[in-house]
């Protein structure tokens, strides 16, 4: 999910030079590419994008966010969503010839848990019978699932599991991959999808070609190439001089772009389904113990100033950690700007205009610098000893996922369409992800609940209750929501980037 902004006189005036695709090439720009491209372990948004044109999951999600038929065509849960059955889908081919079955989705699973740290696929498959013993090396095989045959498969969960097909699981040629060695992925292609790898120089620059036997039939491109721009500006310049034909704007470069006339024809925008927020550690500040200094630092920020100002309009507030278009709760209080009830809680809290709340400091990714000049610049003015600091990219998700922060930009993107992906995933007191080990024995009760209820409105009633749990303790501060803004060549469609952080290749 994680520049400097253009300057007035850099952008004035600019003629942007739509990037045509050449030869059947379409060349998208990203800021940074990752350093390995596994699909079994991808825990960045960068590597999801890119892997997306390569490997399918057991559904898939359209722009507009409806959940799809992927490689499986079918599933139906038990009355308690302990239990599934899904219905694989019939002639399709992996990029290396093999046919694909069920047993592939199973293998794949277990591959996917056999690998060390987190993933995106591991909250999905830890509520499956079999998981712990998987991760812990006692077991070789996830006992709870079984292949029925070539095209069926059952699911069996120790717990309620009310959206498992829907999480991102990359299917993948285990077989294909274990033969290959442990850097498969570095030279061999072993997905389903629209593309498959041709070439790979990590870091700088990743090819794929169209496969002829997608089971989608013809795609737009022959070849995508996915370029490192770097930060800031970079990107713009290139777009601007025909070299990518697609980048996605930085948030510090956003103003410009909106502002000069010479970008309107080629800006494409969608919003995120993301939350945003600032995590707070009360283990290493006090202060961020205590309710009301959390409350006093998000009533200290004018969200839809920075909405309308800073994001030029392509912002969304959020009043809670779900973004409304999966959930429109409306039990949640609007967040407020309110400076004069902010330094009375402080003043309540026992730190009247900030003194006695120890300094700490604001990590951000340098791409943020300056829409956290304004947050930190706030609490400063209040008294609050805050103090920003930016970090390289690869450090600063390492040292979050740590925890090894006072307090840090964290940003968590959909992977399906279902608030479950956002209250589950982290805000469960058991979650790896819980950014800041929140816990909360009544939100883990109501999630627990809803895992259990197959009905998607019925559902939806207790996400509002644990949502409301979430809010009423706000162990993060939720931030302006910036849409996804890129600028695309004619030969995108405005669809290509969809709420998800995905990229349409289909």
């Amino acid at each position: 999910m994680f520049g400097s902004l253009l300057g007035a006189a850099a952008l004035s005036g600019a003629l942007p030079r739509p990037g045509f695709a050449a030869d059947g090439a379409l060349r998208i720009g990203l800021k940074t590419l990752p350093a390995a491209l596994n699909p079994l372990t991808v825990s960045d948004l960068v590597a999801r994008q890119i892997l997306g044109s390569m490997y399918e999951s057991l559904t898939s999600v359209d722009p507009q966010g409806r959940i799809l038929p992927g490689l499986a065509t079918a599933w139906e849960a038990s009355e308690d969503a302990r239990r599934w059955r899904l219905t694989m889908r019939d002639g399709v081919t992996f990029h290396t010839g093999r046919p694909f079955t069920a047993a592939d989705v199973k293998r794949s699973f277990e591959a996917t848990l056999a690998g060390d740290g987190a993933n995106f696929a591991l909250l999905a498959l830890s509520k499956v019978r079999g998981f712990r013993e998987l991760r812990e090396r006692t077991a070789t095989e996830l006992s709870g699932v079984t292949v029925i045959d070539d095209r069926t498969l059952e699911v069996v969960c120790d717990e309620p599991n009310s959206v498992f097909p829907f999480a991102r699981i990359h299917i993948v040629d285990v077989e294909a991959a274990g033969k290959a060695g442990p850097d498969w992925f570095r030279r061999l292609s072993a997905g389903t999808g629209p593309y498959r790898l041709a070439r790979s120089a990590e870091g700088i620059r990743i090819d794929v070609e169209a496969n002829p036997g997608w089971r989608g039939g013809a795609v737009p491109f022959e070849r995508v190439s996915f370029l490192a721009t770097g930060i800031g500006n970079d990107g713009i310049t290139l777009f601007n001089d025909s070299q990518v034909d697609f980048t996605f704007v930085d948030t510090d470069a956003l103003r410009g772009v909106m502002d000069d006339p010479g970008f309107k024809r080629s800006l494409s925008n969608v919003q995120r389904m993301q939350m945003r927020v600032v995590a707070l550690d009360p283990r290493r500040v006090k202060a961020f113990a205590d309710l009301r200094v959390r409350r006093a630092m998000s009533l200290l920020i004018d969200r839809n100033a920075m909405a309308e100002r800073f994001f030029r309009g392509v912002a969304a507030v959020h009043n809670g950690v779900v973004p409304p278009a999966l959930l429109s709760n409306e039990r949640l209080e609007p967040l407020a700007y309110d400076p004069t009830l902010a330094r009375r809680l402080l003043e309540e809290a026992g730190y009247p205009e900030g003194r006695g709340i120890d300094p700490f400091t604001v990590t951000v990714v340098p791409e943020y610098r300056r829409e956290f000049v304004y947050y930190v610049s706030q609490w400063n003015n209040a008294g609050i000893p805050a103090k920003l600091v930016t970090a390289p990219r690869q450090e600063f998700i390492a040292r979050s996922r740590r925890r090894d922060y006072d307090s840090f930009l964290f940003g968590w993107t959909a992977t399906y369409p279902d608030p479950m992906n956002f209250l589950d995933e982290l805000f469960n007191s058991r979650s790896r992800f819980n950014p800041v080990g929140w816990s909360n024995a009544e939100f883990d009760g109501l999630v627990e609940r809803a895992m259990a209820i197959a009905d998607p409105d019925r559902r939806a009633e207790v996400y509002k209750d644990a949502e409301c749990l979430v809010m009423q303790d706000l162990p993060v501060i939720p931030l302006v929501v910036p849409d996804y803004v890129a600028l695309r060549g004619n030969v995108l469609s405005d669809n290509f980037i969809t709420p998800f952080g995905g990229l349409n290749f289909g």
